[in-house]
């Protein structure tokens, strides 16, 4: 509860957590190779899928570390 009002108030700033920017990222990525219409389009997307999917597992480890008590 605590989290998502922080959270709320971050976005109403403008600041929201790395994560979420990561994750609009992501899913954008995602559907870019869901689009890919070769196997090297596909090959490009994984990759950058992969380097986006680890960046986001960091940034919600490292706000879960940060807020736990």
């Amino acid at each position: 509860m605590v989290q998502a009002v922080a959270i709320r108030i971050m976005a109403q700033a403008g600041a929201l957590p790395e994560e979420f920017k990561i994750k609009k990222l992501l899913e954008a990525a995602k559907q870019t190779y869901r689009d890919s219409q070769n196997d090297s389009e596909k090959r490009v997307a994984m990759a950058l899928i992969a380097d986006l999917q680890q960046r986001y597992n960091i940034a919600v480890e490292a706000r879960q570390r940060f807020m736990a008590p």
